[in-house]
């Protein structure tokens, strides 16, 4: 929350929606499952635009919306599908098998449109061109990790989680 508002008076926190400064409003706890299945609690800052009227949760990279489970256990969950390994012998995931599935299907659907999205946006905004080629019979994950190379994101952090600040920060969606 310190970290939050700190930013957010330097105003490096924005709207997504209209690139207006945020303010911090609040914060709200959220349920988060590792690997293991052990719940941890952490805390979720909620900004407000007063351009947009807009109450916006500030989600920490290492957790995806909508999902329960880290994003590093969905990543290397996929990262095992993408290997070929069937979800029912990952035994390290606390996790359902149809909520594995789920998390694979959702990954592939959305996966690739942020792949469009973030060429689209090389090109749109920083007028910087990628050849589809390169691209090109790799797996989702390493597709989007090589398009991160591109942009100015943390170091530190999931292939998932770096996608999801970069979508967010140009109101495209989230993985």
């Amino acid at each position: 929350m310190q970290m939050a508002n700190e930013l957010a008076r330097k105003g490096e926190v924005i709207c997504t929606l209209c690139q207006k400064p945020l303010m911090i409003h609040g914060c709200y706890q959220r349920q988060i499952k590792d690997e293991e299945g052990n719940c941890q609690y952490g805390w979720v800052a909620q900004g407000h635009c007063s351009a947009c009227h807009k109450y916006p949760s500030l989600i920490p990279n290492f957790i995806m919306p909508y999902k329960h489970y880290e994003a590093a256990v969905i990543e290397s969950v996929i990262m095992e599908s993408e290997a070929g390994r069937n979800v029912e012998m990952l035994s390290d995931c606390a996790a359902d098998a149809s909520t594995m599935r789920r998390w694979i299907r959702q990954f592939k659907e959305r996966g690739a449109l942020a792949v469009g999205w973030l060429i689209s946006l090389l090109f749109t905004v920083y007028e910087w061109h990628i050849s589809i080629l390169e691209l090109q019979n790799k797996e989702l994950l390493k597709q989007l990790a090589q398009l991160l190379q591109a942009y100015s994101v943390p170091a530190s952090g999931t292939i998932i989680g770096k996608v999801n600040i970069i979508l967010t920060r140009y109101n495209c969606g989230f993985l």
